[in-house]
């Protein structure tokens, strides 16, 4: 083969190899390059985690370094849970966006504490139960609150030389809550990668700006997919926080300025920031991205990424120039004819792909933000006209952009790719050396009478140049119309299952009511007041512990009972107590899970108690109880005096003999009479003595009036008492007449107050009478048969037992014979 046609064979080899078009771009992924580097929602423990860094907008689940627990909550040990996440090895511009459980919460600016700011959950019901802090990377001491809280950890302590310069930390701290965490709460950050040079941003560079490459100070953050493209082509460095001079270059490319022509990468970095119309209104710019770059991915490899996500190509010359393009453009650098193309020299045409290698649709997968960003397929691309002209076969292939995290731009890739992918005009031309200023990824247009075109337009994809002086192009065939977009028509709606915590609804209590009742004893007989509690026993069958029974007065809603009952499952329970009788009563139900989740109180519901007051089996003091207390207090006169006569004529003392040596600072004052001929005897006696001492004050006072004729008597005793002594203060008075002869007498009246301040009064006669107007209107009589009162107005006469009664308001009655 002569050398001509050898070097005209080597281009169109190239031309066939080298992804030419955006379709063979997005599917030529190297099969062992590493997919599982973009956003990772499950978060990576351990040590064997290669270095990495964060670069334009993206989300990770970054790498638990700590874990530890501490203080109480209530009587709950260990409460709060502190993780410490880090997310590379690069400081980054900045946390965008928290998402907690697979759901994007909000990060409050108030309520700010040690354990840094709330991250309000719609769960806690404003309580908070969760906080974070972050730092960037920047920082240059280890954190106070996690060197106050573990800095002393016997196990696992965080010391003062935890930094982690240059490692962005993410700290949590969670509040044990049964109803808010289900398990450990899990995390994904949203970033704003590191900071990039644009040179855009540059004015010793063509553009207009204070940044400098060689200050990394002056750098910002930017989602550019050229300008990511860029800085790895020139290499990341890493720089300390607020370094003026470029750091240690750890990845990435070596490319001077020179090498990356200003205009080509301008030109291409402001269409990816061109804005795009949205159908729903508002813009969206053209290309964005962001990715998670792990050290030991190759540089090229990610570069790809990028440039599928902005439908970009780049070239890299013999010189080691590189090259940008962004879509393609609309006018051409150059034109050619027939005329040009050198006679000479062999032709070559290269024949459209077999069927089986074309494309008609596309499906696509991006990072979604509002789903956490976890991988979601956007509105795939179809066209049933090309599906028509390939024998009505749907031949769709499937693109992950591993960069993408906007479904529309995934959209517009899809569209251009697929567009594009029908242009299958492929031909290798040698030109005179006046064309050797074209290089590749510019734009020929070529008219032809051979093949009918008419400035019809090719991009160099190859380019070489022979000793011999001409110059040899592999070209593709393109077409502008491909890139555009028009959203009214082409945008599709992108659908997604909300992100919410899936917690069953809030149980609502079922067959809610209650009913007066009546608590009986084994004989029957009524006791208590009861409330009788009813719910559906089917409704708590599963996950219910107990019912919460709340009882309130009607008037105040005043709580007066609140409680569980814990056997759910029989459907009813009584409540008998706190209960008063004829009392209007409402009741609430609330349903108790054994695993904490949300029930909901019902509503309030009145029910008014049986009007069964106390009888006679709930006193526990009998009448026969009673009457031996009071023959015991009424000694206390009677035979009190006596015996008090007696020790005063013995000791010259009322007290007794014992008292004698515990109150030794007495005084008495005494006045008697007495007269006595034969059987006839009359006499006065009264004493009174008060006393002192150790163990308190005794103030006695008693009198006597005696008279006797034969065999007959007749006495009046008076006693009188105070007493205050450690055990305590009493006071009594006291009366007895008696007449002793052919009949005995006694009338007593006895009012006392005992250590404990109970007052009693007693009468002992065998007749009383209460009367008013001088004794002409006698209102009661009161004898050993009974009572009897004249009037009286009472509600209900019931029997001792409880089973007869007669219910003078309302009429009701009852009598029985059990």
């Amino acid at each position: 083969m002569d050398p001509f046609s050898l070097v005209i064979q080597l281009v169109v080899g190239l031309v066939l190899s080298l992804a030419s078009t955006l379709l063979k771009q997005a599917f030529s992924r190297p099969q062992d390059q590493k997919t599982a580097t973009g956003t990772r929602g499950t978060v990576s423990i351990g040590g064997r985690v290669p270095q990495s860094f964060l670069i334009g907008t993206v989300a990770d689940a970054g790498k638990l370094e700590y874990r530890n627990a501490w203080g109480n909550d209530g009587e709950v040990p260990n409460a709060y849970l502190t993780d410490v996440y880090s997310f590379g090895d690069l400081p980054v511009t900045g946390m965008a966006g928290i998402f907690v459980n697979g759901i994007r919460r909000t990060v409050s600016g108030t309520g700010v504490v040690a354990q840094g700011n709330p991250v309000v959950l719609a769960e806690d019901g404003g309580t908070r139960r969760l906080w974070r802090k972050f730092f960037d990377g920047a920082q240059t001491t280890a954190d106070s609150y996690l060197v106050s809280k573990f800095g002393s950890d016997a196990d696992r302590a965080w010391t003062s030389d935890m930094i982690g310069r240059g490692v962005p930390v993410l700290i949590t701290t969670a509040l044990w809550s049964e109803t808010t965490w289900t398990g450990f709460p899990s995390f994904v950050g949203e970033f704003q990668g590191i900071k990039l040079y644009d040179p855009r941003q540059d004015s010793t560079a063509g553009g207009s700006g204070s940044q400098r490459w060689d200050d990394p100070s002056t750098w910002a953050f930017s989602d550019n997919n050229l300008v990511i493209v860029y800085n790895i082509e020139r290499g990341i460095h890493y720089s300390p926080a607020g370094a003026t001079t470029l750091g240690a270059h750890i990845w990435g490319g070596r490319k001077t300025a020179a090498q990356l022509p200003y205009d080509a990468w301008a030109a291409a970095m402001d269409a990816c920031d061109l804005a795009i119309n949205l159908k729903g209104g508002g813009t969206e710019k053209q290309f964005r991205g962001g990715r998670k770059i792990s050290l030991n991915e190759r540089p090229a490899d990610v570069i790809k990424d990028f440039l599928i996500g902005a439908n970009a190509r780049i070239c890299h010359g013999s010189d080691g120039t590189v090259w940008p393009l962004v879509g393609v453009p609309d006018e051409a650098d150059f034109s050619f004819t027939d005329a040009d193309v050198l006679a000479t020299e062999e032709l070559g045409s290269i024949p459209f792909p077999n069927l089986d290698e074309i494309i008609n649709g596309a499906t696509a997968t991006y990072r979604e933000p509002s789903q956490a960003w976890e991988d979601k397929e956007t509105a795939p691309y179809y066209r049933s006209d090309l599906e028509e002209e390939d024998d009505g076969r749907r031949q769709v292939e499937g693109l992950s952009l591993e960069t993408t995290f906007s479904g529309t731009q995934a959209q517009r890739i899809l569209k251009a790719v697929v567009e594009e992918g029908r242009r299958f005009g492929r031909h290798v031309v040698a030109l005179p050396a006046a064309y050797a200023q074209f290089r590749p990824l510019q734009v020929g247009a070529w008219t032809s009478d051979r093949f009918g075109y008419s400035g019809k337009k090719f991009l160099i994809t190859v380019r070489t140049r022979p000793i011999w002086g001409w110059v040899v192009f592999g070209l593709q065939e393109i077409d502008a119309a491909d890139h555009d977009w028009n959203p009214e028509t082409d945008e599709q709606p992108l659908s997604f299952a909300p992100v919410v915590t899936n917690r069953p609804a809030p149980q609502e209590v079922s067959g809610f009511s209650v009913a007066p009742g009546i608590a009986v004893d084994s004989d029957g007989v009524s006791r208590r007041p009861a409330i009788d509690v009813f719910w559906s026993s089917a409704s708590v069958t599963v996950d219910v512990r107990a019912v919460r029974i709340t009882i309130r007065l009607a008037a105040d809603e005043i709580i007066v009972w609140e409680g569980e009952a814990p056997r759910p499952e029989l459907g009813e329970a009584r409540i008998i107590q706190a209960l008063l009788p004829n009392e209007d009563y409402e009741v609430q139900i609330q349903y108790v899970p054994f695993s904490g989740r949300v029930t909901v109180e019902s509503s309030w519901i009145p029910v008014t108690t049986p009007n069964v007051k106390l009888g006679p089996d709930d006193i526990d003091i009998t009448f026969a109880d009673i009457a031996a207390e009071i023959v015991e207090d009424l000694k206390w006169i009677s035979e009190g005096v006596r015996s008090s006569l007696d020790n005063f004529e013995r000791f010259g003392s009322l007290l007794s003999e014992q008292d004698l040596a515990n109150f030794n600072d007495r005084e008495v004052l005494k006045r008697e009479l007495r007269k006595k001929v034969g059987d006839l005897e009359a006499s006065f006696v009264e004493i009174i003595e008060v006393a002192l001492g150790p163990n308190g004050a005794i103030a006695n006072a008693l009198s006597s009036l005696y008279a006797a004729m034969g065999g007959n008597s007749a006495q009046v005793m008076v006693r009188m008492g105070a007493e205050a002594t450690p055990v305590g203060v009493e006071a009594r008075w006291g009366m007895q007449l008696s007449t002793d002869g052919e009949t005995f007498g006694s009338a007593a009246f006895l009012a006392q107050i005992n250590t404990d301040g109970e007052s009693q009064l007693v009468l002992d006669a065998d007749r009383t009478v209460i009367s008013t107007d001088g004794g002409t209107n006698v209102v009661a009589l009161f004898n050993s048969e009974g009572a009897v009162i004249r009037d009286m107005t009472v509600g209900t006469i019931k029997s001792a037992d409880g089973q007869s009664f007669w219910n003078l308001t309302t009429g009701e009655f009852q009598i029985s014979s059990s």
